[in-house]
């Protein structure tokens, strides 16, 4: 009799680790048409975009860290910059997005956000040689900071997240001013756009105010341009905020 029970147990640990090996290999995804393939440039974008959507029900089993990757290696993240006005670029890419739409609601998704800011510093990002891997760092970063300015991120974290957001779009925005040669027009406005919706969003100001997402687009012609007066009344309200 102990002899059949150990042996069922043994069974039973055999089982529940063969399954947990399965389900370990379907955890991962694979683009059914591969980006850059032969079979990806004879289809069209529509359908490019439908077979670049991964199962909703994967994506509810992939932990978070697993659908950050997914979201960074989106294929149609660029069609931002494809556009006159990159916030309606920005929107575009992001409505056709069911990985990026999943990662705003994961309770976790700013420590994701927040890491991958904390490793890749502008000046570590400069210093690469790769200018290719670059100009993808830099853009990441972008698509981040239009992340929190135009979806509804933050309306998901808590104050003290929101304060912790506030803290690294701030950073980025001041190591900014290190390099004006590169970041100029929208790649310098969007943590500015970020930190305004922040501050709408924590009721500090309001849409009707002088100081406001609506009117620092308007006065920056879609992010193209740089408004060092309103530039300065933005960081001297966050500065406020933070040091209350």
């Amino acid at each position: 009799m102990k002899k059949l029970n150990f042996f069922l147990i043994i069974m039973f640990f055999w089982v529940v680790c063969d399954l947990n090996a399965q389900m370990a290999t379907k955890v991962s995804w694979d683009y059914p048409v591969k980006p850059g393939s032969e079979e990806w440039r004879m289809t069209s974008y529509a359908e490019k975009v439908e077979k670049s959507q991964p199962p909703k029900e994967l994506m509810d089993r992939w932990d978070t860290e697993t659908l950050f990757k997914y979201c960074v290696d989106y294929p149609f993240n660029h069609v931002t910059l494809m556009f006159n006005n990159p916030n309606d670029g920005f929107k575009r890419a992001y409505e056709q997005a069911t990985v990026w739409q999943e990662f705003i609601h994961r309770n976790n998704a700013l420590d994701f956000f927040a890491k991958y800011f904390e490793i890749r510093p502008y000046k570590k990002i400069f210093n690469m040689n790769d200018i290719e891997a670059r100009n993808e760092e830099l853009f990441t970063l972008y698509f981040l900071e239009k992340l929190v300015s135009e979806t509804d991120f933050t309306t998901y974290l808590d104050s003290s997240q929101k304060r912790k957001l506030m803290y690294i779009i701030l950073e980025s925005h001041q190591s900014k001013k290190d390099y004006p040669h590169e970041f100029i027009g929208f790649h310098y406005n969007s943590s500015l756009s970020a930190l305004l919706k922040i501050l709408e969003c924590d009721n500090v100001i309001y849409s009707s105010d002088e100081i406001s997402l609506t009117k620092f687009r308007e006065k920056t012609g879609n992010e193209y341009f740089i408004d060092e007066r309103m530039d300065t009344a933005i960081t001297t309200k966050v500065l406020y905020f933070l040091n209350e």
